[in-house]
Parts: C-alpha cells; sequence; structure tokens
C-alpha cells in the first residue's frame, strides 16, 4: 500500500455569492470547525463550496458508458447551474461570484479560485519549496473541459492542477481524489452509508489497500464488461425495433416471397445448427482421439513393464529352482536351459512345439520328465514376494486402461454413428436451401417488400451475432474482475486486524458494546467486505441497526479508514450530525469525534439552530474552535426573522464559543 496524502483545509472566501448577504471568510483549525444556521441558510451548500474548491462539481470519478457504440469514459458532475439557481436574481455581482480555497497536499499549499456562476476553474497559485507560481493555461468550463482527450487537457488549467494534485498525494490519478472526497471525507445531509455498499468497498480494498496495477487491471476488467454489456443492449434496441418492421410485413396475407423467405431462413438457421453440432462432434471425437492417444501409450508401457517384470521374476525363480533341482541330477540344468532357451527336447535333440515347451517348463516345483513333486522344500524369498506383488498392481492398472479403451472406442463409434447422420441432414438441407433461393432468386417479378424483408432478416441475424459476442465478452471480462478480487482478498488479512482495532475503538464508543470489523461474504451479490460485527453479530444490513446506529457505525468505518491512512493531517465532514440523536447519544456521539481529533484534522460539523444538547458538549470539549453563523450571513426566512428564540439560540452558542475562545 502506497501512502496517500488527503487535503489539508487552510480557508475559504467567498465573494459576491448573492446566496449569502455578504461575504464569507472562514479559516479552518485542527479541531472543531463548527458551522450553525437555519432552515435555508445556506449551510449544505457551504459545505458543497469546499467540495467543489478541492474537486470541482464532480459527483463521481471515472466511469464508462456507450454512445455510438464507442466507449467513453467520464466523471458524473452535478448541474452547471447548481450554485447559479442560488442566486439572488437582481444582484448585478452574480457573474463575479467565486469561491477561493486554501489547502495543502502533503508540503505543497494552494490556494485555489473557481467560478460559481460560470462552472470554471479560473486561477491556482502552488507555493512549494519556499516559492510560489500560478498555473499558466488556458480557462474552461468543466463541462467543455470533459469533452477533450488526455493530450488537449494539459493547455488548461484544470487539467494542469488535477495532474500536479494527483502528484503530490501520491494518487494514481485526479479521480481517486474524488472518489475519497465524495465517498469517504463527507458525510452529508442524504445520510448515504458506505460501510454497507460492495461497490465501495471493492474500490477501497483493491485500489488503496493494496497494489495499485491490481486495482488498474480489476478497473479496467469491470469498465470493458460494463462497455460490452451496454453494447449488446443496444443491439437489443435495434433488433427490438427491426422485428417491428418483420412482424407487420409478415402479418401483411397472402404473400408468397415473404413465406419463401422465411422457408429459406428456417432452412438456414436449422443448416447452421446442424453444421454446429457437426463440428462440435468433431470437436469431441477429437478429444476422444486424443485420450485413446494416451491410453494406448500408457497400455504399451505398461506391457513392456509387465513382461519385463515376469521375465525377473522367472529368471529369479529358475535360479533358485535351479539350485536345487541340480542336486539331484547334475544335468538337470542343461536340460531346461534345452527346453527354455534352445526349444529342443533334451533326450532326442529335437525342436519342440511351443505348447509342448510350455507343458514342459510350467511347473517349477514338478520333474519337466516325470512330474512328480520335488522333494525339497523352500520358501520364496521376500524380495521376489515384492515383484510379484507390484506386478498384481501393475497388472490391475492395466486392466483399468483396458476398460477405459473399450470405453472411448465405443465412444468414438458413437461419434462416427452422429458425425455421419448430422452430415447427411446437412446435405439434404443445403439441397432443399438450393432449391428454395433458386426459385425466390430467379423470380424477376420479385416486390421491393421482398427485398426489404431479406435485408431485414439478415441485418437480424448479424445484430444477434454482435449481441451474444459482446454478452460473451461482457461474462469474460466479469470473470477477469472476479479472479482479480480474489487476489486482492488474499491480502488483507494483516489490513483486517489492525482495521478491526480502530474501528472497534471508534464503534464501540458510541454503541456501548463490543465492536469490530470482519472481512467475509454476508451478501447477496457474493462480494468479501468490511462488514461491523456488534456484540458478536454480523450487522449485513443497516435496517439491522437503528438510524443513529448505522449512522454512527458508518462514520466511525470512514474515520478509521482515515486513521489507517493517516499520513498528514486532514479533514472530516458531518452535517447534522445530531439530527438522529436521542439525548443518551449525544455524548456518546461526542466522544467518537474527539477520538478523531486526537491527531491534528479538522472535523468540520453543521447544525441547525435547536435545543440539541450536542453542540454544547462539542463546543466543553473542543481544544480548538472555529465556529461560523451563517445566520449572520444567510437570508432569512420571515418566519426565521420573528422567531425570538431563533436569534436567543444563536446568541446562547456565540457566547459560549467566545468564552471557550477566551479560556
Amino acid at each position: 500500500m502506497n501512502n496517500i496524502f488527503l487535503p489539508e483545509l487552510h480557508k475559504i472566501e467567498v465573494r459576491n455569492f448573492s446566496l449569502y448577504k455578504k461575504d464569507i471568510v472562514f479559516d479552518f483549525v485542527h479541531g472543531i470547525n463548527l458551522i450553525i444556521g437555519g432552515n435555508g441558510l445556506g449551510k449544505t451548500t457551504f459545505i458543497y463550496l469546499i467540495k467543489y474548491g478541492l474537486i470541482g462539481l464532480y459527483k463521481k470519478e471515472l466511469d464508462v458508458r456507450t454512445y455510438r457504440n464507442e466507449k467513453r469514459l467520464y466523471r458524473k458532475q452535478y448541474s452547471m447551474d447548481y450554485f447559479k439557481n442560488r442566486m439572488v436574481g437582481e444582484y448585478e455581482q452574480n457573474s463575479k461570484a467565486e469561491v477561493k480555497l486554501t489547502f495543502s497536499v502533503n508540503k505543497t499549499r494552494f490556494e485555489v479560485t473557481r467560478g460559481l456562476y460560470d462552472i470554471v476553474l479560473k486561477s491556482v497559485r502552488v507555493f512549494e519549496n519556499n516559492e510560489s507560481y500560478e498555473l499558466n493555461g488556458q480557462v474552461i468550463r468543466q463541462d467543455n473541459f470533459e469533452r477533450l482527450s488526455d493530450k488537449e487537457r494539459a493547455a488548461y488549467i484544470q487539467g494542469q492542477y488535477e495532474e500536479l494534485v494527483a502528484n503530490r498525494s501520491n494518487i494514481n490519478d485526479f479521480n481517486d481524489l474524488i472518489f475519497f472526497v465524495n465517498q469517504v471525507l463527507f458525510f452529508d445531509e442524504d445520510r448515504r452509508t458506505i460501510i454497507w455498499e460492495s461497490v465501495i468497498q471493492e474500490r477501497l480494498s483493491s485500489k488503496y489497500f493494496n497494489d495499485p496495477k491490481l486495482d488498474e487491471l480489476f478497473q479496467e476488467s469491470k469498465r470493458q464488461a460494463k462497455y460490452h454489456d451496454s453494447l449488446a443492449r443496444h443491439k437489443s434496441e435495434d433488433m427490438r425495433a427491426i422485428r417491428k418492421i418483420i412482424k407487420r410485413i409478415e402479418n401483411e396475407p397472402g404473400d408468397k416471397e415473404i413465406n419463401a423467405i422465411n422457408e429459406i431462413n428456417k432452412l438456414r438457421r436449422e443448416l447452421e445448427s446442424q453444421t454446429d453440432k457437426m463440428v462440435d462432434t468433431q470437436k469431441l471425437r477429437k478429444e476422444n482421439e486424443t485420450k485413446l492417444s494416451v491410453y494406448y501409450n500408457e497400455r504399451n508401457t505398461i506391457t513392456s513393464k509387465i513382461r519385463d517384470l515376469e521375465q525377473v521374476i522367472r529368471e529369479e525363480e529358475t535360479q533358485i529352482y535351479q539350485k536345487l533341482w541340480g542336486t539331484l541330477n547334475p544335468k538337470y540344468n542343461i536340460y531346461i536351459d534345452n527346453i527354455k532357451n534352445l526349444h529342443l527336447c533334451p533326450m532326442c535333440n529335437q525342436e519342440l512345439e511351443k505348447h509342448k515347451e510350455e507343458l514342459l517348463v510350467s511347473n517349477h516345483d514338478h520333474c519337466f520328465l516325470c512330474k512328480n513333486s520335488l522333494t525339497v522344500e523352500m520358501d520364496t524369498p521376500e524380495h521376489i514376494l515384492e515383484l510379484k506383488n507390484k506386478l498384481n498392481e501393475i497388472l490391475i492398472m492395466n486392466q483399468n486402461i483396458e476398460k477405459e479403451i473399450y470405453n472411448l472406442e465405443y465412444e468414438m463409434g458413437k461419434f462416427d454413428q452422429t458425425y455421419n447422420k448430422i452430415k447427411r441432414n446437412v446435405f439434404d438441407l443445403q439441397s432443399q436451401l438450393r432449391d428454395f433461393e433458386h426459385d425466390l432468386y430467379s423470380n424477376k417479378d420479385r416486390s421491393e417488400e421482398s427485398f426489404t424483408y431479406t435485408a431485414m432478416m439478415t441485418e437480424l441475424e448479424e445484430l444477434e451475432k454482435e449481441k451474444q459476442a459482446n454478452l460473451e465478452l461482457s461474462n469474460k471480462f466479469n470473470r477477469d474482475a472476479d479472479n482479480i478480487i480474489k487476489k486482492i482478498e488474499g491480502n488483507l488479512v494483516k489490513i483486517t486486524k489492525e482495521l478491526s482495532s480502530i474501528f472497534a475503538n471508534f464503534a464501540g464508543d458510541f454503541l456501548g458494546m463490543d465492536c469490530k470489523l470482519t472481512f467475509d461474504t454476508y451478501l447477496k451479490d457474493d462480494v468479501k467486505m468490511y462488514t461491523p460485527v456488534i456484540k458478536n453479530k454480523p450487522r449485513t444490513d443497516p435496517l439491522e441497526l437503528s438510524e443513529s446506529q448505522r449512522f454512527f457505525t458508518d462514520q466511525a468505518f470512514r474515520m478509521s479508514l482515515l486513521r489507517y491512512f493517516y499520513t498528514a493531517p486532514s479533514f472530516f465532514v458531518c452535517e447534522t450530525p445530531d439530527s438522529s440523536l436521542d439525548i443518551s447519544y449525544e455524548a456518546n456521539a461526542a466522544e467518537i469525534f474527539l477520538k478523531y481529533l486526537q491527531r491534528p484534522n479538522s472535523l468540520i460539523l453543521t447544525s441547525n439552530l435547536n435545543n440539541s444538547e450536542f453542540m454544547d458538549l462539542i463546543i466543553d470539549k473542543a481544544d480548538k474552535l472555529s465556529f461560523l453563523n451563517l445566520l449572520e450571513y444567510g437570508r432569512t426566512s420571515p418566519i426565521q426573522e420573528k422567531s425570538e428564540r431563533l436569534t436567543l439560540i444563536s446568541k446562547r452558542i456565540e457566547e459560549k464559543v467566545n468564552a471557550k475562545r477566551i479560556e
């Protein structure tokens, strides 16, 4: 795993943005950064201004889509009118609205200025190595920048900025920062949890906990799978449109040409099917032929072994018995050699027939002449017994091989019968097809509609082939991705132990019970992922927890990730964390955030002005505190202007913050 350097926020300046009554300048601290206000006063917009300053107006990092059958990589964007729609229409300075964000990545500081009326990166000043410089590229709207090639982007400030930030972050490309900002660093009002999302966890496990090259292969396989699946769906849509036209033509009564074309197409399909079967049969026969060849070779080898082993056994036994029998008759050994080696009768010296020779020497413990049992007894030596056992084993192997050969030869015969039968069918179909095509195409008075129909059917067949080919490719790339993710998962044992320990510390404080992470397969999509285990029970579904429990379990997971990846100070944003809490959990929630701040980090919290004790707990326990009251900047509604309680709560919090700062 490479060290990742996430952004460290320093300052944000919002100028000429008519959502607010006046410009905002806010300094971030390593500690609590509290943003308060009422409904509609711009808390969420303020958070999105931070995100926009960092990564632009992007919802999602790199993805793939199909445009005119071409694969195109793109980033999902918010509306280019996202900030414009929040402006006061009659304000004359709207076109000058901008946000300036100052932040660091590792040891490099950036001052980034972006337009809010038009979504453009206007300027970037970089501070590093005791020097500063401006990026000198061209300015371009974000949506137009997305249409450029990688090579063209280098001429623009946005392209230069993204490349520089990615380099200083020590990540593969700027899309990784878009991923981290959107998926990990911001827990906004939509309350989206990532701990139960397999796609996000797959990205974390494959790319940031592992070898980035493996992830590149994984991501490319997933993109290719999605691309070819999209192509297959496009082919299906084209086929659906063509079938409507074909059906209309077919429904016209009494058209003999159309009927003939249908019959031709039916014959072609059947011919293609039979031809495929013939090819498959030949393929299976070839596979059997290969197996047979292997078994024939094995049989020859084993037969040779049997012959050699039998010869050794005979020679060993002959030597033993010859010694015994030689004591009975000095010439007995010579007689046996005449029979076995010279094939001659030891008495008349005439050549012996084969069956007579075998009869004479068939039993070693009986005399070859009189057939009486030899009187000398002797146990068979151990080494001969071992040779005989080995011979029996080889004979059994040979028997099994003979069975396999018999079965395969039988199958070969069946394949030959099937092949010949299919071949006859193919010949008959070809003959019928030629007759139909001759009758149709020799007709000089064919209707225009029959030509259209023929072309449509041909195109439909081609589309079906292309669709199937793309589905097969999509499945192949999905299998490739599955194999890569299995390799990646095998490297995560050590990481799981460390991450689980961090998670137990964060989540345990909030839930007040034993917690840990396990890396296993629980969900229906059969993907291994980190799953919270609470009181020894895996919580595979977020609905197994209460609303506040699942939100803070997810935040504990995010903070565990940030602690695990920690190389330098960074930040975490949580909108209205107290909105789902009852009073018994508010202190526990505050404890989680304060643990996150045990290392130098910025925690950005937004909250509505209400009677919740959460803000009081956070303010009381914060070592460092920065505060922004949007009641002073936002455009209040008539209801808010009349609310004395809203004003009193705002005043009380400001006094509490100021008192804390004096301490």
